[in-house]
Formats: C-alpha cells, structure tokens, sequence
C-alpha cells in the first residue's frame, strides 16, 4: 500500500511528460503486486501462486532499484566515467551470478563458474553458453537471462539513471554528460528525453517482435510449450543481438529449421538492435518532420507544425552505406561458398537467400546459428570470422570493432593510398583524434584475440586452432557463435573467454581509460609543445 501511494505522489508532483509515464508505469507495477498480494493473503487465487518465486522478484527488484540509486549518485563523485562504466557492468554480472545459482534458476546444482559464465555471456549479451539454456535452466532461470540481456543490452548506467530520475526529478550536470556520452547524444539538455525515446523505441521494436515471432510458431508443433514466453525471449535476445535460445540447437532445431518468415523477423530485430540509437533517434526526427509537415501542407486539417532541427549526420551516413554493405557482400559471399555445402539441404532458391541473409547477419554480432557451424567450409568460416570482428554499431545493443572503426580505417586507408593528409566525408573532415582511436580500437582488438588465442591453445592443446580463434573472436566481438566447443572446454578457458566477453563489451579501450585514471589520477593541464621529428614507416 506505501508503495502505492509514494508512486502515485510522485506521479501528481511532476510535469515533465517523460518522467510522468516513467512514473505512471511504476505506479501500475506497484498496483498490480498489492493486488496480488491481497489475493494471496486471503486465499482468493483461482490458480496456485509461486509464492517463492513471487518474493524472490519483489525483492530482487527494490534491491536493483536501491543499488540503482547508489550507482546513480556514483556520478556526482570524482570517480572516472569509464571506471564507473565498468562497475557498473561487473555489478551487474556479480548479481546475475547470484540470481543463476538459486536453486529455483535451475534444474541441476549450478557451480559458481558455470553461473559466472552464463551470467556474463548474457550481460555482455554474447550468448556462448556452457548449459543448455532451455533444458538446465527454469523458467525463473531463463527470465533471469532474459532480463539479464535487456540490462546488459539497454546498458546499465541507462536503466539505473532512468530509475535515480523516476524518484528524484532530477540530475547533475556531470552525470547529463555522463549519459550523454553513453547514448551519444551530442545537446546533454536532451539527454533524459532521448533516454525515454531509446527505452520506448527498445520496448515497441520488441514487442513487435515478441507478436511476429509468435504468428510465425503459432501453427509448427514441437517448437515450445510456452510460445508467449518463447517469443518475448527471442525477441529481446535477437535486439539485444545476445543470441541466447531455449532451443538447444538455436534455430537450427528441426522444427524451426526450414521456417524462413521467423528466421527474417529474427534477422530484422538483430539489425535494428545493431543500428545503435544515434541513428534511430536521427532517423525518427526525420521521419517525424516529413510526415507531419505533408500533413501541415494540407490547409483543409487546420494543422500546424514547426519541424525539429535534423539531417542525416556524417555517423548515420557512415553506419547504414556499412551496415548495408556488409549485409549484401556477407549474403553473396555466404551464398557462393556454401550453395553445396551447409546450404544444400534448403531445396529452394529463396530458402538458401534467406539462410545466408541470416548468416551474414548473425555474427554482426547476434550469435543465433540455423547452419551447423561446425561443417562450413573454410571460405565462409572464414568470413563468418571477419564479420563477427567487425560487429555491430556504435551505441547500439551489438559489439566488435564497430562499423564506424571498420569504415574509418578503410577510409583512412584510401586517403593513404591518394597522398592524402586528411579523411573527408561528404565534405566533413574527421578529426585525427578519431582516426587516432579507430587505430588504438583495432589494435587492442587483435592484441585481445591474439593473446586469447594463445592462452586457449596452452589450455587445450587438442583442440583445432582455427576452431580456437573463432571461439576467441566470438567471445571478444560479444557474438556468441561457436562451432561447439564451449561447454567442453577446460575451467581456466571459460575463464579466458569470460574476459574476453567483458573486455569487449565494456570495451578494452575503455577498461585501459578507466584502470589507468584510477591508478595514475592524471591531472589535465597545459601541455608543453614538444618538436616534431618524423619517423621512419615504410
């Protein structure tokens, strides 16, 4: 009843329409646990209530909404933003941990490893699993996956700060830019409405999704027992491009194997989740002033509308002439090296279109598999391999390099090859510093990989070096393929990639950013101009 009335004060006591859903949405969530609780507490259940499990939520969720308000108020102190970053990842993977190892997340004693594991494939949304997901987890277990995936996915500075807002109205200046950063929203006055925008657009893009994947298993038996919760657990899995399935075999379980219509709604959501909110927020302002300045254009609706300041930005541009680049290359290239291989038992032209579109779009960076890995050829192996090491888009659900690294470097790499000194972009220069962090992004990515690599194949000296190194980049880019050698893998393994999952999904140059601010405390000052001397490169 308290929390009733706190939600329902803190509903009437503000005017901003964004925190006022925020909060109407809270309110309604508390309404709905005090009827059931009143239900419970007189016997008035019409079917048997998992009390346990009930209270397990309950509390689960005013500790994340309290811990959310100390990580929230960590941004007013001096602590690095990169550092705080990281906690705030390594919080969050500690406390999925704990939740996988109660005995109601699953049907066998779950080790802290195998908990670890899972807990960080999922908040790095890698989806590389150790246990079969759908047969060793409950459905409390598998929920805690999927929330686990939406957190990791939105990010964790994002939900916390959405719930510190809910409450407090509002918000330093150093943590505005701090989110600001985060979202990549370059005016930090829009900060907090771009933030409510990103969890809408995240929230309607999946339940979209949840109502396609549903028709598309409505009619196919054999697939799940619970089909609603099947469709909410894809659907946020294949945004997030977390690649987490309750089907042991992904989607190249028999019984979804040849269904092409849900493998392109899978296919949709992973390259909406890959975008990044940059663009969504971008192109929804455009979308937005086209459409309703044709309707203020029609004097007979009495309509007026005064259209918000928007283009198409150098990163936008960069990100979809990549994406989609990616996507038509990685479908053809698949397609011709796989016709008569894994692709030979999809009888049909449009079949095999549809398995290599899914396959040059999976490893950017979903991790959801409808071929046996295992049996590509080398060619596609190898490109699967490149594809996942590019990934996904910055500010977006995905990892990797990101296309904007990828396409930065080419870019760099042409003006190289001209005897040119600068990068232009449809008569936009891109600043060195960003060229100098696209070469200190692919370095560090080999470096991780390599080093990874190397340690697997101390470990496992038995096992393919090419199957090592895909399961390396795999878990470095946050993909989550595998040609099956994870769960066979040794403890100290699953340690390596384990890291390699984190580094990649918090960034490795990010985690150096944060570590070495901690550790040296560097104050910014003027810096001394030094003489130039040029060094000897080719």
């Amino acid at each position: 009843m308290c929390s009733v009335l706190i939600s329902y004060y803190l509903f009437i006591t503000t005017k901003n329409i964004f925190i006022k859903i925020a909060r109407v949405i809270f309110l309604i969530i508390s309404f709905v646990y005090l009827i059931v609780s009143i239900f419970w507490m007189f016997n008035m259940m019409t079917q048997s209530l998992d009390v346990a499990g009930f209270r397990m939520f309950l509390s689960f969720f005013i500790g994340f909404m309290a811990i959310s308000f100390k990580i929230a108020s960590l941004g007013n102190s001096n602590i690095h933003p990169a550092l705080l970053f990281i906690l705030s990842f390594i919080f969050l993977i500690l406390f999925g941990t704990l939740c996988l190892m109660l005995p109601a997340a699953s049907y066998k004693n779950v080790s802290f490893l195998q908990a670890l594991f899972t807990s960080t494939s999922a908040v790095t949304v890698t989806g590389l699993a150790v246990l079969d997901t759908g047969k060793d987890f409950s459905l409390f277990g598998q929920t805690v996956i999927v929330i686990l995936l939406q957190l990791g996915g939105l990010g964790v500075l994002t939900i916390t700060n959405i719930f510190a807002l809910i409450f407090k109205s509002s918000s330093s200046f150093r943590n505005r830019m701090m989110v600001s950063d985060m979202i990549k929203e370059l005016d930090n006055k829009n900060t907090f409405s771009t933030l409510f925008k990103i969890i809408a657009f995240t929230v309607g893009v999946e339940l979209l999704g949840a109502v396609l994947i549903y028709i598309s298993i409505s009619n196919v038996d054999n697939v799940t027992n619970n089909p609603a919760f099947f469709s909410i657990f894809h659907s946020v899995s294949a945004f997030c491009n977390g690649g987490f399935s309750t089907l042991s075999n992904s989607l190249y379980e028999e019984s979804v194997r040849f269904n092409y219509f849900l493998h392109l709604i899978i296919s949709w959501l992973i390259i909406s989740g890959g975008l990044g909110y940059s663009v969504m927020i971008n192109h929804y302002v455009l979308i937005k002033n086209w459409t309703f300045g044709k309707l203020a254009s029609i004097h007979s609706l009495g309509f007026t509308y005064r259209k918000e300041l928007a283009r198409t930005s150098t990163n936008s541009r960069i990100i979809l002439i990549t994406t989609f680049s990616l996507l038509i290359c990685g479908t053809l290239l698949f397609l011709f090296s796989e016709y008569n291989g894994t692709l030979k038992e999809h009888e049909s032209l449009f079949g095999k279109i549809v398995v290599s579109f899914f396959n040059s779009t999976t490893p950017r960076t979903a991790g959801f598999n409808n071929i046996n890995m295992g049996e590509m050829s080398i060619p596609a192996f190898m490109l699967v391999m490149a594809l996942m090491w590019i990934g996904a888009s910055p500010g977006s659900t995905g990892g990797g390099i990101k296309t904007t690294t990828f396409a930065v470097a080419l870019l760099n790499l042409w003006a190289q090859i001209r005897g040119k000194e600068t990068v232009v972009v449809k008569n936009k220069e891109i600043p060195s510093t960003a060229i100098n962090q696209v070469n200190a992004v692919i370095l560090l990515s080999i470096f991780a990989i390599s080093f990874g690599t190397f340690l697997l194949a101390f470990f496992q000296p038995e096992m393919l070096f090419k199957d090592l190194l895909f399961e390396c980049i795999s878990a470095y880019s946050t993909v989550g393929l595998s040609v099956g050698i994870t769960p066979s893998l040794q403890p100290n393994s699953h340690v390596v990639l384990i890291i390699l999952m984190f580094l990649g999904r918090v960034s490795f140059l990010t985690f150096l950013i944060g570590i070495f601010s901690r550790l040296f405390n560097d104050e910014k000052s003027c810096l001394p101009y030094y003489p130039k001397e040029s060094v000897f490169i080719n």
